[in-house]
């Protein structure tokens, strides 16, 4: 879902890579910014994915994993919410 926003985005970071790997030139605050958003806009897009996934695909409490298909990233999709887990008393599993 929302593939061609995701390959326009990574598309413009790409060319900014571009720019920035070249020796001297430098990255004003604007451009950060930018940047900042863009990398927002992937990280809420790939995790809007990935509860849609779990909601939607994965019912069946399996700890099977995927990949997402904006990212190419592995992705959860364990119990259908992220970090709860049904045998532990207060419902969420330890992350640390």
């Amino acid at each position: 879902m929302y593939k061609g926003i995701c390959e326009a985005l990574h598309r413009e970071l790409e060319e900014l890579d571009e720019k920035f790997s070249s020796q001297g030139a430098r990255m004003n605050g604007q451009e950060l910014e930018h940047i900042d958003k863009m990398l927002h806009a992937l990280k809420s897009l790939a995790t809007y994915e990935a509860m849609e996934g779990n909601s939607e695909e994965n019912r069946g409490g399996s700890y099977a994993r995927g990949r997402s298909r904006m990212t190419g990233r592995y992705i959860s999709r364990d119990e259908g919410h992220y970090g709860y887990n049904s045998q532990d008393p207060d419902g969420y599993r330890n992350r640390y």
